[in-house]
Order: structure tokens, then sequence, then C-alpha cells
């Protein structure tokens, strides 16, 4: 994880707390150190909630600071982004299968995002934010993990050569009635490190994106209850405007 919150005092009541009342009690197949993780992240998730429902008070919308419109190309890729796609297809079936959508081309390198599962064969998996490099002449192949979650699937946005924007949908407990939120990570593409981190949820149920594209700098967020702008996404720590909490 890129980040982590300390919450002990809320660990154990944080796998149920929105579990709804009167839900029949299910045989947990999870092993007691699969149950902490889960605890964690879902305190991760608790406090970032509070965090967002204190900021979106009082928050307005930044001016724009200008940024170098230039496009760092980089050098020609000797694959084209089909035979990039089937190279990984044959060389990797077990990650094409969980793919987020198509490669994504940046200074002359491709890069593919899956979210493949992980788990023994009695658990509920968890499928894990994975981002690649792929080898080629110019392109130093490299992988890492960013996140997981009990629910896959990713969304991504490209700002030019400058680098990603990664939405991933957050459920950290694998009971039916967990609530989903939105953890964002913003990637600089030759380290392949987060440069910053975002959320986005409320306590009145899930949260999904249903698209998310860049506008000049800022980053725009659609979820199926409004509209999060990012003026710098990539660049500053701002807060997003847009956001209707709880």
């Amino acid at each position: 994880m890129i980040r982590a919150v300390s919450m002990t005092a809320v660990l154990l009541g944080a796998t149920s707390a929105f579990a709804e009342e009167g839900q029949e009690e299910q045989l947990d197949p999870r092993t007691e150190e699969q149950k902490v993780h889960d605890a964690l992240q879902e305190a991760w998730d608790n406090a970032a909630l509070e965090a967002l429902g204190t900021r979106t008070a009082s928050d307005a919308l930044a001016e724009e600071a200008s940024e170098p419109t230039t496009s760092e190309a980089g050098p020609v890729n000797e694959y084209t982004e089909a035979q990039a796609v089937e190279l990984l297809r044959t060389s990797e079936p077990e990650v094409f299968g969980w793919l987020a959508g198509p490669p994504v081309r940046l200074r002359g390198c491709w890069y593919f995002i899956s979210t493949p599962p992980s788990g023994g064969p009695w658990g509920p998996p968890r499928y894990y934010l994975t981002v690649q490099r792929m080898a080629s002449q110019h392109c130093e192949a490299q992988s890492v993990v960013l996140d997981s979650s009990y629910l896959g699937g990713a969304t991504v946005a490209q700002k030019e050569s400058h680098g990603l924007a990664l939405a991933f949908p957050s459920k950290q407990s694998p009971s039916g009635s967990a609530l989903v939120h939105v953890r964002l990570f913003a990637l600089e593409p030759k380290t392949l490190t987060v440069s910053r981190t975002g959320f986005l949820g409320t306590y009145r149920g899930s949260t999904a994106v249903r698209a998310m594209h860049f506008e000049g700098n800022r980053l725009l967020v659609d979820t199926y209850r409004y509209t999060a702008t990012y003026a710098r996404f990539l660049t500053s720590e701002e807060n997003p405007t847009g956001v209707i909490f709880p």
C-alpha cells in the first residue's frame, strides 16, 4: 500500500460497520491474518471518508496554473499497439484476461494496467491493481502493484506524456453489504512511483467511477453521484471540487 492509517481502536468494528441490520451471519473463510489486513484497509477508507467530509465543506476551485504544453513523445516503439497486446496475450495469458483496458503509450513505452485476482480455493479473491511496462528496445520491463481490493477493475486517464491517473474500486471486506469507495493514484511513468493519492466516497452507498479524463491540467472524475474536479491532479495536492458529501 502507498499509505497506511493507524486505526487500532476501530479494527474490531471496521469489518461490520456497514452490515445491514438483521442480516444473517455467514461463515467467514478468511484467516485471522486476512481479517486484520482487511480491517486495516477498511479503517483507512473510514478515515479518508471523515477527511473528505471535513475538507469539502469549504473548498473552492483553485485557478489552474500554467504548465508547459510541449509533449515528450519519446522514442518510437518497435511494437504497434496490436503487436504489444498480442505479445502480452501469448506471454502472460493470466494477466491478459484481467486488463483494465487497452495499453497506454507514454514516452515511447507501452504500459498495461490490470487487476488480476489472487486467493485461496475457498476464500474470496482479492484483486491487485498492477501496472507493468513492456520491455522493448528503449524501455525496461518493470511492474508494480499499487493496491488490492475485493472488487476488480480500474479506470485509466492519460495526460499526454506527463503521467497517468488511475481509479480503483476499494472494497475492503468480502461482505456483500460492504460499501465500495474509490482510490485514486497519480503515476509517474518513468519510475512507476505514485506522486499522490486521492479518495472519493460517501456513507450513503457505494461510489463507482463512470468515466475519468483530463481537460488540460484538470482531472475530471465522473461518479454516479457527482463529478469531482482536481485542478492539477498530477502536480499538486489540491483537494477536489464538486464533491457532494455525504
